[in-house]
């Protein structure tokens, strides 16, 4: 009696367990940081994966064609970073076009969490030519504590890199 009770005892117990349900973002990138100049005197930054992307809205006073001594920071928002997972294959139009796409369905959205030291860094220098001339300015974007929620779930990095851009002058 006691093997029979002990074995309905074990069967409850491993059918009940729930796993959560956690979905781990893959965050597997192209290199290549896109952009393009909003009408709102904003860039939107994205970089792509197969069916995901990381997009990073700044306003155009952050990324300025001078050289930065210390990094310019910008606090994380709600609105500035969001990751999003899609139903399929995403391209650049997804992003730069003036009324958002029905296609892809966004199938996640994480959403930056603001805090004390959760930022955004750009860092700029020069771009210089073969005969040192100025041709434009390369901006390095990384994140200081970059933290997404989604759901009440939380996904957290202390330092990563976005990537960079080039503007010319």
């Amino acid at each position: 009696m006691n093997k029979v009770i002990a074995f309905f005892l074990c069967l409850t117990a491993l059918i009940s367990c729930d796993d959560g349900d956690l979905e781990i973002p893959a965050f597997d990138f192209e290199e290549e940081v896109h952009y393009c100049d909003t009408e709102n005197n904003e860039y939107t930054l994205f970089r792509m994966g197969i069916a995901e992307a990381i997009i990073v809205t700044l306003p155009t006073s952050a990324i300025q064609n001078k050289v930065t001594i210390e990094p310019k920071t910008v606090s994380i928002t709600e609105s500035n970073v969001v990751y999003r997972t899609f139903n399929e294959e995403i391209s650049t139009a997804y992003f730069c076009g003036n009324v958002p796409p029905t296609a892809p369905q966004i199938l996640s959205n994480w959403i930056g969490i603001s805090g004390g030291s959760n930022n955004i860094l750009i860092e700029t220098i020069e771009e210089l030519d073969a005969s040192n001339n100025i041709t434009g300015y390369r901006h390095f974007i990384s994140f200081q504590n970059l933290k997404v929620e989604q759901g009440g779930k939380h996904i957290a990095f202390e330092e990563t890199e976005f990537g960079e851009i080039v503007t010319t002058i």
